[in-house]
């Protein structure tokens, strides 16, 4: 049986919070999400940061809005993008994409913000996102 290695941990509240951790910590801490990538390539040494910084109870990346466009927080799994009718209905390759990624098992755990910005053989978000005009926005530390 593969195993983990060690690892620090943090499980920050809010988004600020969680750049400042990665901020301080450097290259050695990674964000972990649905960890659905990065925990096998873990156990099989791909990848060993000293760190975590879990994004899961970051409550500002689970939101979804609607206007005239919508707005998916990085934090949605894929299947809370599936399960949303205002996706399905307006945005349909973005919903196929998702709900055609792996199993239930791995829709439950993986992210947008993970598919999105991975590059690995089962990316669900890329095509939609090339083809829908998006804009992503990343978070920079706030100075306390």
């Amino acid at each position: 049986m593969m195993r983990l290695p060690w690892f620090g941990f943090h499980s920050p509240k809010s988004v600020d919070e969680a750049a400042r951790i990665l901020a301080a910590e450097g290259p050695q801490a990674m964000p972990i999400a649905g960890g659905t990538d990065l925990l096998p390539n873990m156990k099989r040494r791909h990848q060993t940061p000293a760190t975590l910084v879990s994004l899961r109870q970051i409550e500002a990346l689970k939101k979804i809005s609607n206007g005239s466009h919508i707005t998916l927080g990085a934090g949605l799994t894929l299947n809370e993008i599936v399960a949303n009718a205002a996706v399905r209905e307006k945005y349909a390759g973005l919903w196929q994409a998702a709900a055609q990624v792996a199993t239930v098992h791995l829709r439950n755990m993986g992210t947008l913000g993970g598919n999105l910005c991975l590059d690995t053989r089962c990316t669900a978000g890329s095509p939609p996102r090339a083809s829908a005009a998006s804009r992503l926005r990343r978070p920079t530390p706030r100075p306390l």
